[in-house]
């Protein structure tokens, strides 16, 4: 498995430990919502004298865990149900 990018030629490189303010966008939420739902399941990562993060394939595992037990098929448009696309 390898955890880069090949874009436009270029090779980019996925983060293995993302900072905690970079942490809820990672997850397509906000920081009130990362504290509440998402931090308390995480471990932490210290960072110098204050900083904190975030293992990588920890928040994936957790986004995973969470599209299980709450996710559902999106809603079919009119035309899907009408005929069949």
């Amino acid at each position: 498995m390898t955890t880069d990018l090949n874009v436009g030629g270029d090779v980019v490189l996925l983060p293995i430990i993302i900072r905690f303010r970079d942490a809820p966008h990672y997850l397509g939420m906000d920081k009130n919502r990362f504290n509440d739902e998402v931090r308390p399941y995480l471990i932490e990562i210290p960072i110098g004298k204050q900083g904190i993060a975030f293992h990588r394939l920890e928040l994936d595992r957790w986004a995973a865990q969470y599209m299980a037990r709450n996710g559902r098929p999106a809603k079919r448009s009119l035309m899907e149900v009408n005929y069949g696309a």
